[in-house]
């Protein structure tokens, strides 16, 4: 008598491993899922912010001209100089186009700027609470 594999021919303590392995990773899979999704909002929201508060610088900067194409161009340089440079710099946006794929582009470059500057933030706290020697802050 051959023995196949498959879930019909396990036995009943590895139906029942393989069944709450199953369950662990459908129930983790969203956890992580909305972590993600907590983060990526949290950094939106800051890049919301950051773009009001660059909208109200700009207003006051005459090198964006009065053209609303050059004040959205500031606007996206002042929200991430970098980040612009990269997805516009060889091709600004020209009054009337609408490019969301290069919209999301920039949304997702100035989110990673942002993360990776919190980072290190958070690094050189870590550093400078180590270098002072206050305990439990390392």
């Amino acid at each position: 008598k051959s023995r196949r594999a498959g879930a019909a021919h396990m036995g009943p303590l590895a139906r029942i491993f393989a069944l709450l392995l199953v369950a662990v990773l459908v129930l983790t899979a969203p956890a992580e899922a909305k972590t993600k999704q907590r983060r990526t909002q949290s950094l939106d929201r800051e890049i919301k912010t950051r773009r009001g508060e660059c909208e109200h610088e700009m207003k006051l900067d005459a090198r964006c001209g009065r053209a609303q194409i050059d004040f959205d161009n500031c606007v996206l340089r002042c929200i991430s100089e970098t980040c612009y440079d990269s997805v516009y710099g060889a091709d600004a946006l020209e009054e009337g186009e609408v490019d969301i794929v290069r919209g999301r582009t920039f949304r997702s470059c100035a989110r990673n700027e942002l993360r990776n500057l919190k980072v290190a933030e958070n690094q050189r706290s870590k550093d400078d609470a180590k270098r002072s020697g206050t305990p439990g802050e390392a």
